[in-house]
């Protein structure tokens, strides 16, 4: 995939998650969430060309979360994406509730969007 295919597919997961009410499917919401910011740091990984830095792994996609939030300067860059690795590992547990299941949501929309528009700068 290329930078651009990630952009689109976070934007996409972000629809998705629009369509999953928090009270009836939180689990599905959280995953579509993590999915929207796993993409758009598979994005930047690919457009930087940070090549000392993959994307395969949940290791390697938050060291690229730190790159994004310290050379890119996107400030809560790794706090946001953060985040959204405790709603993928709600997706498996159920263990939030849903106004934080909310505020994630909001943090998660927030970083895709700043990241994306990093990358058409």
């Amino acid at each position: 995939m290329t930078h651009c295919d990630h952009i689109r597919a976070a934007f996409r997961f972000l629809e998705l998650a629009d369509a999953f009410d928090v009270d009836q499917d939180a689990l599905a919401k959280s995953e579509m969430l993590w999915c929207a910011a796993a993409h758009i740091v598979k994005a930047v990984v690919i457009q930087q060309r940070w090549r000392n830095l993959s994307h395969r792994s949940h290791e390697q996609l938050f060291d690229a979360a730190a790159e994004i939030n310290d050379v890119l300067g996107i400030p809560g860059a790794y706090s946001d994406f953060n985040i959204a690795d405790r709603l993928h590992r709600n997706m498996y547990e159920g263990f939030m509730r849903v106004d934080e299941i909310a505020d994630a949501e909001r943090r998660v929309s927030g970083f895709v969007n700043r990241v994306a528009n990093s990358t058409t700068e």
